[in-house]
């Protein structure tokens, strides 16, 4: 009943996308969607089915180093100023809170993950998330050998909720 995927280090974020423009909304700052020119090819990566109503992406942002790892200073120095372009914006989306013109907030993550895997084409820069279902066991001694600390795991048939939910993650 659980789905455990890599805990990326970066900074959660929306990736809203209506009329075909991207807006990128994270808690206590203004827009930093000019911060990330390189996601701005994120509306061309939803397949048909997401461009009518719009759609929200929830997920991690993080700034890429030459290594194609997650740099938390380069993240930080892109939020604090736009125009910094060290490293590459990237954008892993996790949920999909919103689509289509409704609200899936009263479905269960399992059927928001496979409308994420629906909505959403992998590209350069955004992609959907990877994980498993069942155990995390392999998943956290993967991570752990790509120098990440740590994976989440997610109730299949937890609803979306904004803030803390302590029986949906653990």
């Amino acid at each position: 009943g659980w789905f455990f995927e890599p805990w990326w280090p970066g900074s959660p974020a929306l990736a809203r996308v209506e009329g075909g423009r991207l807006r990128l909304v994270m808690d206590h700052l203004a827009d930093p969607t000019a911060a990330f020119p390189e996601l701005a090819s994120l509306p061309d990566q939803l397949r048909s089915g997401a461009r009518e109503g719009g759609v929200a992406l929830a997920g991690t942002l993080m700034v890429l180093d030459e290594a194609g790892r997650p740099d938390a200073e380069l993240l930080r120095a892109r939020l604090a100023d736009p125009g910094v372009r060290a490293g590459t914006g990237a954008f892993v989306a996790s949920d999909v809170p919103w689509a289509g013109g409704a609200s899936l907030a009263t479905w269960p993550f399992a059927q928001r993950r496979a409308r994420l895997l629906d909505l959403l084409a992998d590209g350069d820069r955004a992609m959907a998330s990877r994980g498993l279902r069942g155990e995390g066991h392999t998943l956290a001694t993967a991570v752990a050998s790509m120098g990440l600390r740590a994976i989440s795991a997610r109730r299949l048939s937890a609803r979306w909720s904004v803030g803390a939910v302590p029986d949906a993650f653990l």
